[in-house]
């Protein structure tokens, strides 16, 4: 089985690609410190930021992910960076809640293109050994934004203010989109070296496996819940119970990123090397971990010392957002490659729904209970109730890696 040695270099693109768009993404909770006073902003109206943003990402991920399957990875990205960039741009304007709100759904929009048609071009470069490795890479590239837009966004607010700033997180999309375009090819064993996938009539495809699919989307969708529950309140949570500067509780979330980071590619390699491209039951485990890491980070005392809270901040990371690329590959596998973006399209736009509703309702269930230890423990009991759906419903592909589709 010959392989094609540039699907590396095309991982690559790929990874910067999410890496680029992540950035803009995680400048919402990364500037929170910073905006929340300026735009006079409650908890729970900052976690209704990423209802807007997880809002226009549902609302267009089945469309983006039928797109890619019809178009082609290189117009799909091209098209999601360049709406991403210019509404967060739009973003940096904001003088009130209701302009950023509705930025930050636009900018959703955009972001919706981004996740089928990358991992429908991971679909195509490689093989079933390689592909949760590939997708687990693939899909460092979101955290890997998060960490650099902690350590960068908050250096930028310190020289030109949070709206800058944001700004430019917008303007790196742009440009990024056409650089994209440039590099990216298809591979030659799926086009026969055309630059993009013939379209083929919705009767030639295969049926999709919805069942398999809305199992995936439900599990997977608290575990998201609890991800963006991570990933927006952490930066908060250090800093009106550790005692953390807006500036420092902003830096730590790369403690959380670079535990996503880890996670993305040690669970991928878990899954295809130690189990055999087994999918369900390294889910599973991921999912028994983050419930005890959440009950954890409830059980903390006020004014947790750092050392205690940093630790659990980064094993959450390598669960909670480091579940993603198995999540993926067992997506695409499902599916099966003609019908990879659909398939992911109908996974995120059920996950956006959680996250709509579960980020913010637990900013509010901090607001209302004044304790963050009551949420993380809610947020415990939520997580275990999509392991539970999992085990007992999910029906997992062969996990043959001789099996190429």
């Amino acid at each position: 089985m010959v392989r094609d040695r540039s699907r590396w270099a095309i991982l690559a693109l790929i990874t910067v690609s999410h890496i680029i768009g992540a950035v803009a993404q995680y400048g919402i909770n990364t500037l929170a410190p910073f905006y929340q006073q300026d735009l006079d902003l409650s908890r729970a109206q900052i976690g209704l930021f990423f209802t807007a943003f997880y809002s226009g990402l549902a609302g267009l991920s089945y469309g983006a992910g039928w797109l890619a399957d019809r178009l082609g990875v290189r117009g799909t990205i091209l098209s999601g960076h360049l709406a991403l960039g210019l509404w967060t741009i739009a973003a940096s304007f904001a003088p009130s809640f209701a302009w950023a709100f509705g930025s930050f759904f636009l900018a959703g929009l955009g972001y919706s293109f981004l996740n089928p048609a990358s991992t429908k071009g991971v679909m195509g470069w490689f093989y079933r050994d390689e592909r949760a490795t590939a997708m687990g890479l693939k899909q460092t590239g979101v955290p890997a934004g998060g960490v650099v837009a902690a350590l960068v966004a908050p250096s930028l607010v310190l020289l030109v203010g949070w709206r800058w700033s944001l700004a430019g997180l917008g303007i790196m999309n742009l440009f990024f989109g056409f650089f994209f375009w440039a590099l990216w090819r298809e591979p030659a064993n799926e086009t026969g070296g055309s630059e993009a996938p013939a379209p083929s009539s919705e009767g030639a495809q295969p049926a999709l496996h919805v069942w398999n699919l809305l199992t995936v989307s439900f599990g997977t969708a608290l575990l998201l819940v609890g991800q963006m529950a991570l990933l927006t309140y952490v930066p908060l949570f250090l800093k009106e119970t550790a005692g953390l500067s807006a500036y420092w509780a902003s830096q730590a979330l790369a403690v959380t990123q670079a535990g996503g980071m880890t996670g993305r590619i040690g669970w991928g390699v878990v899954s295809d090397r130690l189990f055999g491209g087994k999918r369900k039951i390294v889910l599973v485990l991921i999912g028994i971990l983050s419930v005890g890491l959440t009950f954890g980070l409830g059980l903390l005392p006020p004014a947790a010392p750092p050392v205690a809270v940093l630790p659990l901040i980064f094993l959450a990371g390598l669960c909670m957002v480091g579940y993603q690329g198995v999540s993926y590959a067992l997506i695409g596998e499902i599916a099966g490659k003609a019908r990879t973006g659909a398939a992911l399209g109908i996974v995120i736009t059920v996950n956006s729904l959680g996250t709509i509703v579960g980020t913010p309702l637990f900013g509010h269930l901090v607001d209302v209970t004044g304790s963050y230890s009551i949420a993380w423990r809610a947020l415990s009991g939520t997580i275990f109730l999509g392991i539970l759906a999992l085990t007992l419903f999910l029906r997992e592909p062969n996990p043959d890696p001789k099996v190429t589709v």
